[in-house]
């Protein structure tokens, strides 16, 4: 502890004399830490506290030494505490650091998870279906039902009465064709087959072959979203093909919270999504074109009920009915087919300008996000200073003298 010499004045009853055996004892401390480094303390310390106490002169005498003695006390920082501020002072800038960044990194990755959703069947209507027909695809257009079945032999393209089940017109392709998907793409129907790796082009209204396409490997499922054909091949792949050389744009990858969904067969394409049966179960899945997530799972188990207990007999026709929420299904050699629709848990019904603002801000929320990093990366450093240097204003701030007992040393104990 160091302390300020005697001042000159009258003393008060209470202040001891000061005598020089008395000032060596108050610089005891000084004298193990060396004369100089006290002087130099004692006239910093003068020099800090003149101007706030000259205003009160009377404060300057009559001061009991012990007084002086506390109010001399300063904390002296040693290295090793200079060290431990200036980390405590960087830890309260990083951490917050640390946390926007990281919050920002979830930001960014949690739309990046799928939310596939359940959705309850109902039947709106159960009609007549040809039990002999090994169902491979369906589609309506124009107010009809139109269907394509498979097996060797027995392969057939047909327009078919929606509400009745009757077959209106049938054509049954060569025995070496293995029927699949159908989709029609404006007044063609595109027939695909299973191993010879061949798509059929038929005419709408006279069913006439007029063209055919190649392509390599299996063909299973076939839909049209307006502008391009999309096609299964039994995998979890999905291939993006042109409707006028069948040439591949794009694959697409389908998966299911992170685990590929193989086995995809009948198509259905509706808006930006596509529906797809998986071969040998009941299930319907919903894959979202742009991303390949499935978001909506959909079981149709209910429909199979009175079916024959066939494992061929399975669930394997979507039909979309234009401009409405229903769905003509049926499957291979089922003897009826049921107008459905779906309705999640939670249905949310969204106008159009909702629906549209929604779109707006998930494509452009990238671009906030980016913009927020790069201005608060900008301002960390300016950030860090200001925090240090608060930090470094308040441990290294010298306690206040009390305004009652304040003792300001005279020029000549300075000079002492």
């Amino acid at each position: 502890m160091y302390c300020l010499p005697s001042i000159d004045g009258s003393k008060s009853d209470k202040s001891p004399p000061m005598t020089s055996e008395d000032k060596s004892c108050l610089f005891d401390s000084a004298r193990a830490n060396g004369e100089k480094l006290a002087r130099s303390m004692n006239r910093t310390r003068v020099n800090e506290i003149r101007a706030d106490t000259l205003v009160n002169p009377d404060f300057i005498l009559n001061t009991p030494c012990c007084y002086q003695t506390h109010c001399a006390q300063r904390p002296i920082l040693t290295s090793m505490e200079h060290r431990s501020y200036m980390r405590r002072g960087n830890s309260v800038t990083r951490r917050p650091c640390a946390l926007l960044i990281c919050l920002l990194i979830l930001a960014s990755v949690a739309p990046v998870a799928a939310q596939n959703t359940t959705a309850d069947l109902t039947v709106i209507s159960s009609h007549s279906h040809d039990s002999s027909a090994f169902t491979q695809g369906l589609e309506m257009y124009d107010g009809f039902l139109y269907e394509s079945t498979g097996l060797y032999g027995n392969s057939s393209l047909r327009q078919v009465d929606p509400v009745s089940g009757e077959v209106l017109r049938m054509i049954t392709l060569d025995e070496e064709y293995f029927g699949e998907g159908i989709t029609v793409v404006n007044q063609s129907i595109y027939m695909l087959t299973w191993k010879s790796e061949k798509a059929l082009v038929f005419d709408i209204n006279s069913f006439d072959l007029i063209s055919n396409f190649s392509y390599s490997g299996e063909g299973w499922g076939l839909c049209f979203d307006g502008n391009y054909l999309v096609m299964s091949n039994g995998t979890s792949e999905l291939s993006i093909r042109d409707p006028a050389d069948f040439s591949i744009i794009s694959t697409l990858a389908v998966m299911d919270r992170g685990a590929e969904v193989n086995l995809l067969n009948e198509l259905e394409c509706v808006d930006n999504t596509v529906y797809a049966n998986i071969w040998g179960s009941n299930l319907i899945v919903v894959i979202d074109i742009q991303s390949g997530n499935v978001i909506q799972t959909l079981d149709a188990s209910i429909l199979s009920q009175g079916e024959p207990d066939d494992p061929n007999a399975v669930l394997n026709g979507i039909a979309h009915l234009p401009d409405s929420d229903a769905f003509l299904l049926t499957g291979k050699n089922w003897s009826s087919m049921h107008l459905v629709s779906f309705t999640t848990e939670e249905q949310e019904v969204e106008t159009e300008s909702d629906s549209m603002l929604m779109h707006i801000l998930s494509t452009i929320w990238p671009i906030f996000l980016f913009a927020a990093l790069v201005i608060f990366l900008s301002s960390m450093r300016l950030l860090s200073a200001i925090m240090q240097f608060i930090i470094l204003f308040f441990t290294k701030r010298q306690p206040e003298l009390p305004r009652d007992i304040s003792n300001i040393p005279s020029e000549e104990a300075e000079e002492q």
